[in-house]
């Protein structure tokens, strides 16, 4: 899996520097200098095994030259004075040890200048270089600028480029004509994404700019099958939802719902109110549709009108149930609140308004919540023979 994701990565780069990093990691060899093994050690924090690995002697990394602790150091405190933490600069050598032997103020300064001035500031800037350390030895001109500027034009303003990079810092190692420079413009010309939601997009979903135009326009389609058009304010995280699935998935996803019961309309209304139920297991949907319209004793229209039922988990539908049930039983008016309001309620509300108000007088709810009494159903099961006393005086 991991050399998957090392060719994806490569994959990401401009043809030369494919070549470039396959032949630089092929050159490398085990003869390693003690003292620079020492000083990546001691100043850059990496492991001995690291250190060694990064060390090794090759005719593209000239680590071992006389003066190279002196460049060294003068490397990292350029870094440090971008923002850069310990935990950054040890993350950087590690992924390209060569930046140590690098010119900081004719090759290094100027690229980290540039990515400030767009608004690429520590903590971002650390991240993004850390991550793809290359691009200080890309050039402005044919590389930096040119992507930037693809950027800007799609999203509109530099400080959506700057909220897009922190969900997906990785794309500035990628070519200015990169396959996400070209699926962006179709789904704002094409499809009429604006910069701000295409902005969202991005944040929302990074994967998205993986895709290709044609995928693109797949999802877009899809999303206005669901009843949902370009414009809509849920369009964008419907968009993000199903760009997370293959087609065939989505699809047969549709198809699970369609068998529990949910017409077309049903389906686009819960999108819109839950992108994410396009991605709940097929079991789990079963098992909490189930539970929903069985025990609980819902119908299908509640959970079209609270849809966010069917993200929350099985043992808290049942432990919020069995606490109802108990206060039905004991007669107490929040017993008989709607289901759908109880379990859809944030935890510290159930807590207080159906807990915390009547655990001295029914201790039961503790019980309950707490997983020690099993709910059978609203009027049926245990829950109903818990008190026979107390059944015995009402018959008389």
């Amino acid at each position: 899996m991991l050399a998957a994701v090392r060719r994806r990565r490569l994959l990401l780069l401009p043809l030369p520097l494919r070549f470039f990093s396959a032949a630089a990691a092929a050159a490398a060899s085990t003869t390693t200098d003690p003292k620079v093994v020492s000083y990546l050690i001691s100043s850059c924090g990496l492991t001995p095994a690291a250190a060694a690995r990064a060390a090794a002697t090759s005719p593209w990394l000239p680590l071992a030259s006389p003066d190279f602790a002196s460049n060294a150091d003068a490397v990292v405190a350029l870094l440090r004075r971008y923002g850069f933490t310990d935990a950054d600069i040890s993350a950087t050598v590690r992924a390209f040890s060569r930046i140590l032997a690098s010119d900081p103020a004719r090759t290094l300064q100027p690229k980290l200048d540039y990515l400030r001035s767009v608004g690429i500031t520590a903590p971002l800037l650390p991240r993004v270089v850390s991550l793809s350390p290359v691009i200080l030895h890309r050039s402005i001109e044919s590389h930096l600028a040119p992507l930037i500027a693809s950027l800007r034009e799609v999203l509109g303003s530099d400080s959506r480029i700057v909220t897009a990079l922190r969900q997906m810092p990785f794309a500035m190692r990628c070519s200015p004509k990169a396959t996400f420079l070209r699926t962006l413009p179709v789904l704002r010309d094409v499809h009429g994404l604006t910069p701000s939601e295409l902005s969202k997009l991005v944040a929302s979903q990074p994967g998205v700019i993986l895709l290709g135009p044609g995928r693109a326009g797949e999802i877009v389609q899809a999303v206005k099958d669901a009843g949902v058009e370009p414009g809509s304010p849920m369009f964008v995280y419907i968009f993000a939802a199903f760009s997370k699935l293959k087609a065939p998935t989505l699809e047969n996803k549709f198809a699970i719902y369609r068998s529990l019961g949910f017409g077309k309309d049903d389906i686009a209304v819960m999108l819109r109110r839950l992108p994410n139920a396009a991605g709940i297991s097929e079991e789990r949907l079963k098992r909490t549709v189930g539970f929903l319209t069985g025990k609980a004793g819902l119908r299908r229209e509640d959970i079209v009108a609270y849809p966010n039922l069917l993200s929350r988990s099985l043992d808290s539908h049942a432990r919020r149930c069995a606490v109802l049930a108990v206060l039905r039983r004991e007669g107490k008016p929040e017993g008989q609140h709607r289901v759908p309001h109880v379990l859809v309620a944030s935890l510290a509300r159930f807590m207080k308004a159906y807990v915390r108000r009547y655990e001295g007088e029914v201790p039961d709810v503790l019980r309950a919540i707490n997983g020690e009494i099993p709910f059978e159903g609203f009027g049926l099961g245990e829950l109903e023979k818990k008190k026979p006393q107390r059944q015995e005086k009402i018959r008389r």
